[in-house]
């Protein structure tokens, strides 16, 4: 899989394993923000873990509706970011 950055920037998302995940994320989006990093890791417990919002928060030292607004943050941040390769470049009746 791969996505687009808005400057045009490709960014072929690795098979591999976790690791090469985290480390194309460090280099591509979160650097040294340790913000972004605390988001991506609400991110992670929410929508990988399935964590309640509630727990979150306990770890995290926010109540419910900070964690929400966190994750909604993160959301449009990343859709800011970065965009997901169209389709329509790769119809999938026109074998590659």
């Amino acid at each position: 899989m791969s996505t687009v950055k808005f400057d045009g920037t490709k960014i072929v998302l690795p098979k591999t394993g976790a690791d090469v995940f985290w480390q194309t994320v460090h280099e591509h989006y979160a650097g040294e923000d340790q913000r972004k990093w605390k988001y991506l890791a609400m991110l992670a417990l929410r929508e990988n873990a399935g964590w309640p919002l509630d727990k979150i928060g306990m770890v995290f030292g926010h109540p419910k509706g900070h964690v929400t607004r966190c994750l909604d943050r993160i959301k449009c941040d990343l859709r800011q970011g970065f965009r997901e390769e169209s389709d329509e470049k790769w119809p999938l009746d026109n074998p590659r």
